[in-house]
């Protein structure tokens, strides 16, 4: 990473006049980006130029200080020393040469991998021109239009409130719900109402891919509707719910559209990255989602997209939390051991129980139901495999569960009644799209039942 910044430091250097412009003014951005990482532990991303684009002078003003004009000025006068120490060298022959085979460098080290091109478009200076890149991208994308499937309502509830919480990374066979025999599951296995399904079949291992259809009506046989159709949540605001998207992860291209269906949109993650390590915790979901049940809307759709077990595993567990030691002190994962990155993966499955729970502690006494669902698995040392996206057989199958109040139970017995003689079935995950619809009675049009876990039966 440090090569890059250099490579770009002594192109610049072979001109003073440039030199003189582009020194100073990448040490002074580079300081601030830095100042910002070390004392908010934020960076630049797509959704932080978002924010900074759309924020007042006030919030603005709240967010310089004295200490940051002392590092951003001590930065300068290095620049400017930098300047002074070039514009007495004499101009190095051949500089078009030196300059086009820096350029070389730059592009062969750029491309020479995957995954350094990721984690350098993620660092200074690099990850300034691709958040400004993929936030232009997002902007377009938004803009276009996603027609709304035809639906039919069966029946229109009163109140209701439908959560859908989207998890990262999290495999069934990981959840001591579905015997798992490491105790990962130690708030929810005592909370009544709860129903894990344990045989979810995920097609994609990615984010970018999966989460697309847990929204929409896309599945193996019309993947084209995640890109020409709305998302559950533009169905049930149309129907009268106050929708909102809190999300603690990273807005993904091909969902970028979603959220903007929904009344309300909370990023608590703009300035996050996942190739910047430091915490990022799920409970600060908790306090958002109060502010939304606050509004004491009838009926609420709230959308909870979760960082759950992403790597780097430590990051999204509170020390405290940390049960299974020892964890990993490594943030190249095969440099671990194998045992430890199996503890901090469980530490977060635990962390997640104890958020679900959370969720459905203020949940309980309103008529409610709970979705969670992860948006793949994770690939933990089988057959040399780690983490996710490669397509490994063992990322295919997210951890899932319904959880539902007593007073939903109550009014939709046979909801129930068919929830738990279908929760040992085989699902895809396009079952969510027709089955959060149909906790809420509507049904769209030309729905294969298999789909519905609230309504088919199966043996």
């Amino acid at each position: 990473l440090s090569i890059v910044s250099w490579l770009w430091l002594y192109i610049a250097s072979l001109n003073k006049y440039v030199a003189a412009v582009f020194v100073p003014l990448y040490g002074m951005i580079g300081a601030t980006v830095s100042y910002y990482r070390v004392m908010y532990r934020v960076t630049i991303t797509p959704l932080m130029l978002d924010c900074i684009l759309h924020t007042n002078m006030e919030e603005a003003l709240g967010v310089i200080s004295w200490s940051l004009i002392v590092w951003v000025g001590a930065n300068l006068l290095i620049g400017i020393a930098l300047v002074i120490w070039r514009w007495r060298l004499k101009k190095p022959k051949y500089a078009w040469l030196h300059a086009l085979v820096v350029l070389v460098i730059f592009v062969g080290y750029y491309h020479i991998n995957g995954r350094l091109h990721q984690s350098i478009n993620q660092r200074y200076p690099m990850h300034i021109v691709e958040s400004m890149r993929q936030y232009v991208h997002l902007q377009q994308l938004r803009k276009q239009p996603h027609l709304m499937p035809k639906y039919v309502v069966n029946s229109s509830p009163d109140s209701l409130d439908v959560v859908v919480v989207i998890g990262e990374s999290a495999r069934a066979d990981h959840f001591a719900l579905n015997g798992y025999n490491r105790p990962t599951n130690p708030l929810l296995s005592q909370r009544p109402n709860i129903v894990s399904l344990p045989h979810i079949y995920s097609e994609y291992t990615h984010t970018l891919a999966s989460v697309p259809v847990l929204l929409t009506r896309a599945d193996s046989l019309h993947p084209e509707y995640q890109y020409s159709e709305t998302s559950f949540a533009a169905i049930l605001r149309n129907e009268g719910y106050h929708t909102a998207w809190i999300s603690n992860q990273d807005l993904g291209d091909t969902f970028a559209s979603f959220p903007a269906e929904c009344d309300t949109v909370v990023w608590l993650n703009a300035g996050k990255s996942v190739f910047i390590f430091s915490e990022w915790y799920d409970e600060n979901l908790l306090p958002e989602m109060g502010k939304q049940l606050a509004k004491e809307n009838n009926k609420n759709l709230l959308i909870l997209h979760t960082i759950g077990s992403h790597w780097y595993y430590n990051n999204h567990v509170p020390d405290m939390y940390n049960y299974f030691q020892p964890t990993t002190d490594n943030r190249v994962v095969t440099n671990n051991r194998h045992e430890a990155v199996l503890n901090s993966y469980d530490n977060t499955i635990r962390y997640t129980d104890l958020v679900l729970d959370s969720i459905i502690a203020r949940m309980k006494n309103r008529c409610a139901i709970v979705f969670y669902i992860s948006d793949h698995g994770e690939s933990l040392g089988e057959n040399g495999n780690w983490l996710h996206a490669a397509g490994a057989e063992e990322t295919k199958y997210p951890a899932c569960m319904i959880w539902y109040s007593d007073v939903f139970a109550q009014q939709y017995p046979e909801k129930i009644t068919a929830l738990y003689a279908n929760k040992n079935n085989r699902y895809r995950t396009d079952f969510l799209f027709h089955s959060v619809l149909s906790a809420a009675g509507i049904s769209v049009v030309d729905i294969d039942s298999n789909m519905n876990i609230f309504e088919t039966y199966h043996h």
